[in-house]
């Protein structure tokens, strides 16, 4: 059930022809467990730095899409999501360079992550301060997310029975591991706990030496500090093999996605599967593999969005640009095992995919190869799951092209925002009906959203203002000659109709009437731009000016206002 009363199992079409690959992995899920009607599906993350979108994937959407597919099917579902707060902290240069002063933030190093102040100074400490721009926006991109911080794991009453189970089978367990070390395997006697320290708070540079089992108290020395003395076992953390396959345990999980640096036989994943076989005598979870994310800038691949190395941008700020939906379609409509780039300077050609998609769920197929529509089809329902008015509709919604959006949004006064836009529109015959208060709403939207986006990640021929008014110097640099084709091409403009299309029509056939040269042409553009933006340059001239009043547009190419 949705904040807003709608029951989203009502909204969801419940037979599908097609198998998307979420549809597959369901099934997948279901033939594994097949004696089960309740379903645990577990992601994780470590709150390292930035919480960029690339977490979004697996972790989230894959996840979360997976949950209300089962839930589609009949059966309960639970997303958990592992927060892991006790990691330490590793002072990379990423982290460093988050504080005023990186050579004093070095003593932090080893601590945990919940111990490790804000570098902003603005929360509590530095989980608080990166998990907000994630785990704030996160209900915009998945539902029924649990949550579930490792230092409320360890507090859990079955976490520590875990724990004593550990403690007792912890030569079965050195055992298992060494196998999988190679090198440096650990000594008879080791104890699997990484302990911390009361009193440096160094959780990477202490060493467990004994254990109480009854009070779950682990006796620990401190290389960094020099300190020997017992602290909770719940402080710690577990061996970070131990732990994951804990969680799996504890938490009961049935499914996990998980990164290819996992998938390597006879790597992490397979050491986990195996102690949780012989140490807790339990199937492991149905696994599956993702491909990471990356970015770019400029055209250079940055490599893969990382939270430690601050590669990424988060969701925060993907909602001050894009809709939810367009990052979830993108994230489905892929296949899983293949990367994704993304380019805050493409937002429009990712706004732009999601759209062609909306019209192809509504029947419009055209431009669109017939193998590609069935994939585009689901992948729009699976995408839109969490919107039901969206889900709802039987006719395609209005949408203004996100480009046009960047430029009417800068050309629009504050106190008429909307109603100003709306009547651009349909001026410019963009929009020929009236709009239902959903479509106004994804209109005033998209507009805030382009406008965000085209003054901080748009090319400056994007950022336009119009020249506010025409001085006698701004007329006397124009030639007499110009003066005359300008006020002749306003002509043109008073008779054409006022859009897109037609505009591209009249100024082609005005420039083929006057027979301009290549020079000519480029001088008689840098002349429009001059007197509308006070400026040689900018958007494309028909979109521009479909953005623009006519009347207003006319007088100021007829050098009268």
């Amino acid at each position: 059930m949705l904040d807003n009363g709608v029951d989203l199992m009502s909204v969801i079409v419940e037979k599908h022809e097609y198998k998307h690959w979420i549809d597959e992995l369901a099934d997948d899920i279901i033939r594994e467990w097949s004696n089960l009607a309740n379903f645990n599906l577990s992601s994780g993350l470590s709150v390292s730095g930035v919480q960029h979108i690339g977490r979004l994937r697996g972790e989230i959407t894959l996840t979360n899409t997976v949950m209300l597919r089962l839930r589609e099917l009949g059966y309960n579902a639970q997303h958990i999501l592992v927060m892991y707060t006790q990691d330490q902290w590793k002072g990379s240069e990423g982290q460093l360079q988050q504080f005023s002063n990186p050579e004093e933030a070095r003593k932090y190093k080893g601590w945990r992550l919940k111990d490790v102040p804000d570098p902003q100074e603005c929360h509590t400490n530095w989980v608080d301060h990166y998990w907000e721009d994630f785990g704030g926006p996160l209900d915009h991109f998945a539902t029924d997310v649990n949550i579930v911080r490792t230092d409320d794991f360890y507090r859990m009453e079955k976490t520590k029975e875990a724990i004593r189970h550990i403690i007792k089978e912890k030569e079965l367990i050195r055992s298992i591991i060494n196998k999988y070390r190679g090198t440096n395997p650990y000594p008879e006697g080791w104890i699997p706990i990484n302990p911390y320290c009361t009193h440096c708070h160094q959780i990477a540079q202490t060493e467990a030496l004994d254990v109480d089992i009854e009070k779950l108290m682990v006796k620990y020395h401190c290389k960094a500090c020099g300190t020997t003395d017992w602290s909770p076992i719940e402080e710690g953390k577990l061996n970070w093999r131990l732990e994951w396959t804990t969680l799996w345990y504890v938490l009961d999980v049935h499914f996990e996605p998980y990164g290819k640096d996992h998938a390597t036989p006879g790597g992490s994943r397979d050491s986990c599967v195996e102690l949780l076989s012989l140490v807790f005598g339990r199937r492991p979870p149905f696994g599956f593999v993702n491909e990471w994310v990356g970015m770019s800038k400029n055209g250079e691949d940055l490599g893969d969005m990382t939270s430690s190395g601050f590669i990424g941008f988060t969701p925060k700020l993907w909602l001050k640009i894009a809709e939810p939906e367009v990052l979830r379609y993108i994230y489905l409509k892929t296949p899983p095992k293949r990367r994704i780039v993304f380019d805050l300077a493409k937002i429009p050609e990712y706004v732009d995919q999601f759209d062609k998609a909306e019209a192809v769920f509504h029947g419009e197929e055209s431009g669109v190869l017939k193998e590609e529509i069935p994939t585009i089809k689901r992948s729009y329902e699976l995408a839109v799951m969490l919107n039901p008015e969206l889900l709802n509709l039987t006719t395609q919604p209005f949408r203004i092209e996100y480009l046009h959006a960047a430029i009417l949004s800068q050309l629009l006064p504050q106190n008429k925002y909307l109603e100003t836009a709306i009547k651009r529109l349909q001026d410019s015959k963009i929009l020929t009906r009236e709009l239902t208060k959903l479509e106004t709403d994804l209109l005033e939207d998209r507009l805030k959203k382009a406008y965000y986006w085209v003054k901080h990640f748009g090319p400056s021929y994007l950022q336009i203002t119009l020249k506010d008014k025409l001085s006698e110097s701004d007329i006397s640099q124009i030639s007499a000659e110009f003066q005359e084709i300008l006020k002749e091409f306003a002509e043109k403009l008073q008779a054409s109709p006022w859009d897109e299309l037609s505009l591209k029509e009249t100024m082609l056939t005005f420039q083929e009437h006057k027979n301009f040269s290549k020079k000519k042409t480029k001088k008689f553009f840098q002349h429009l731009y001059r007197l509308l933006l006070g400026r040689p340059q900018g958007p494309r001239m028909a979109p521009l000016l479909v953005s623009l009043d006519k009347q207003w547009v006319i007088k100021r190419i007829s050098l009268q206002e």
